[in-house]
């Protein structure tokens, strides 16, 4: 029984708050979860990042094009009880999100980003 649990690997953490899908579009992102969530926004040192208080992401990663050019890259990773979205381009981001409800019962957060 013990070492059946060792061999299994990590568990995921149980989140009633977890991330249900991402949605790319236009000079942002959607990130939206199966419950509404606390956010925190900032800017610094040029990235702008989204913390998603108490909930749970699988990591992601990818690349949005800003003004058809500008290649933006963006992470997504839980740690500890926070899913961290990072977004990082070769100019210094802003970005301003606002909730979202979808359809199908998602809260979402859709974040769209600027250069300043």
């Amino acid at each position: 029984m013990m070492i059946g649990r060792v061999l299994e690997g990590p568990q995921q953490p149980e989140f009633s708050k977890r991330v249900a899908q991402i949605q790319s579009f236009a000079n942002g992102l959607g990130v939206c979860l199966t419950s509404p969530v606390q956010v925190q926004a900032r800017a610094e040192q040029g990235a702008y990042q989204l913390l998603l208080l108490n909930a749970w992401g699988q990591t992601a990663q990818g690349e949005l094009s800003m003004a058809g050019e500008n290649p933006v890259r963006w992470t997504l990773q839980s740690v500890d009880d926070t899913v961290q979205i990072t977004f990082i381009g070769l100019r210094a981001l802003d970005g301003q999100w606002r909730p979202r409800l979808t359809d199908e019962g998602y809260w979402c957060a859709d974040i769209e980003l600027s250069q300043p």
